[in-house]
C-alpha cells in the first residue's frame, strides 16, 4: 500500500529532473518574413529541440477555403517555407513529418499591405512541464480513488476479534 503512495511523490520529482523528456518532439513555428502587400510569406518550422524540420510536408489553406488545402509542398533543408498569398485574410500553414509531429501557424494578410501573425503549435516548455505533472498527479489521484473504493476497510464489528476466534 505504501509503494503507490511513494511513487506518487517520486514521479513529479523525477519528472522535474528530466524536463527535456517531457518537452521532446514538440513543434515550434514562426514567421520569418511578413506577407506585406501580398508579397512573399515565409514561415519556419522547427522541433522544440532546435532541430529544423527539413524537407517536411507543408499544406497551405487559403482564407476563402479553410478546409481545403490550396498548396502542398515541402520545407527547405532549414525548415523554411515561402509562398505568395493572393487574397487577404487568415492563411493557415501546417507542417507534418513522417513520425506524426505537426506544427501549425496562421498568417493574417490585410488589404492595407500589412501582415500580422498568430502563431499556433505547442505551448511554451514551462507550461508543458506543468501540464505533464498535472496529468501524472491526476492519473494517480484517480488510481488512489478507485483503489480506496475497491479495498473495503473493516467496520467496527470486526475490531476486537483475534485471529482464529469466531464470534458465535
Amino acid at each position: 500500500m505504501k509503494r503507490p503512495a511513494l511513487f506518487v511523490f517520486l514521479a513529479p520529482g523525477l519528472a522535474l529532473l528530466f524536463p527535456v523528456i517531457l518537452a521532446a518532439h514538440g513543434v515550434e513555428s514562426s514567421i520569418a518574413a511578413g506577407a506585406a502587400g501580398f508579397g512573399t510569406g515565409t514561415v519556419r518550422f522547427m522541433y522544440s529541440t532546435g532541430e529544423e524540420m527539413a524537407f517536411t510536408l507543408v499544406r497551405v489553406y487559403a482564407p476563402s477555403r479553410p478546409d481545403t488545402e490550396t498548396v502542398q509542398s515541402i520545407t527547405d533543408r532549414n525548415g523554411y517555407y515561402s509562398f505568395v498569398p493572393d487574397e487577404e485574410g487568415e492563411w493557415r500553414i501546417t507542417a507534418e513529418d513522417d513520425a506524426g509531429h505537426k506544427g501549425e501557424i496562421k498568417l493574417t494578410v490585410t488589404a492595407s499591405g500589412g501582415a500580422a501573425a498568430v502563431s499556433g503549435g505547442t505551448p511554451p516548455p514551462a507550461l508543458r512541464v506543468i501540464l505533464g505533472l498535472s496529468l501524472i498527479l491526476n492519473i494517480f489521484a484517480v488510481y488512489r480513488f478507485i483503489l480506496g473504493r475497491a479495498i473495503k476497510t473493516p467496520g467496527p464489528e470486526a475490531g476486537n476479534r483475534k485471529g482464529g476466534e469466531h464470534a458465535y
